[in-house]
């Protein structure tokens, strides 16, 4: 839960940086940019992999790694769910983005089925298919959302699915979480720097400060992800992160003045009655 806040902090601070510009070149009238999306990727990436770098230096030995290839799919799975994301928050409300994303515990138990050989109890199954129609709620056009950032949304999710199960993967092997936080961010650096040069935005004072902050928060969300991952089974662990959904309605109504409509609120609590299902199914299978 609290790396659920953390990844709420992370998408509003992407979302201020992808709006500010705007706002400031209407109401302002100064001379700051939006920050493109590749930017806010490699800054988010380039933050936590400096945050982790004394600590990996402290200890050499954290610098061998068991499965390089491992790292790779969890870069893929990563990047593309990270930068997607960030995205759709700028196209749609925080909020609803945020929801939409929540259809990643299905694509994640999908993944963890067919590759980690993790059981997966069929009333998760049917509570993944209610979500799933809680989201299309929220990306129908009577919610008022774009269709094309819902979509973007949509896909974010499916990579945030593979990453989840990519995590528990890692978290597998005989790396530490130092290692396994460290050169993931370090990849995600290289992959991100790749797409940043061909549109890269010399960031205003305040915009750098936020940037730093983005992933600071981020590399914070992360340790407790890959701590819980320790402990428990990925398709488990997913439906917390349901939680966040409240952090982003609150700081969308706050920071950003969103306001979410009707179907969007009834497509919210169709995905929150399809976590709570999900979760007493966790339950039943753990007092077996």
């Amino acid at each position: 839960m609290l790396g659920a806040l953390f990844f709420a902090l992370m998408n509003a601070a992407a979302k201020h940086l992808g709006v500010s510009g705007q706002q400031s070149a209407s109401e302002v009238k100064d001379t700051m940019q939006t920050i493109p999306v590749f930017q806010i990727t490699f800054a988010r990436y380039a933050v936590a992999a400096l945050v982790m770098l004394p600590l990996m230096f402290f200890r050499p030995t954290r610098f061998r790694i068991v499965s390089p290839s491992r790292y790779l799919v969890r870069t893929i799975a990563g990047f593309g769910g990270i930068a997607l994301m960030f995205a759709a928050i700028q196209t749609i409300p925080l909020a609803s983005a945020t929801a939409i994303g929540f259809t990643s515990p299905i694509f994640a138990m999908v993944f963890s089925a067919l590759f980690l050989q993790e059981r997966v109890p069929k009333l998760r199954w049917w509570a993944a298919a209610i979500g799933l129609v809680g989201a299309l709620i929220i990306a129908s056009p009577a919610s008022g959302v774009a269709i094309g950032g819902a979509i973007i949304a949509l896909a974010a999710a499916a990579f945030m699915g593979a990453e989840i199960v990519s995590v528990k993967w890692l978290a597998q092997t005989t790396d530490g979480p130092v290692t396994i936080l460290f050169f993931s961010n370090l990849t995600g650096v290289l992959v991100s720097a790749v797409f940043m040069l061909s549109d890269f935005v010399w960031p205003a004072l305040d915009q750098a400060i936020v940037l730093v902050l983005l992933g600071s928060v981020a590399i914070l969300g992360q340790a407790c992800f890959i701590r819980a991952a320790k402990l428990e089974d990925a398709n488990f662990l997913a439906p917390f992160f349901y939680v966040s959904l409240f952090y982003a309605a609150v700081i969308g109504y706050v920071v950003f003045n969103e306001t979410l409509s009707w179907p969007v609120v009834s497509g919210c609590l169709i995905i929150l009655a399809s976590a709570a299902v999900m979760l007493m199914a966790g339950k039943k299978t753990l007092s077996r």
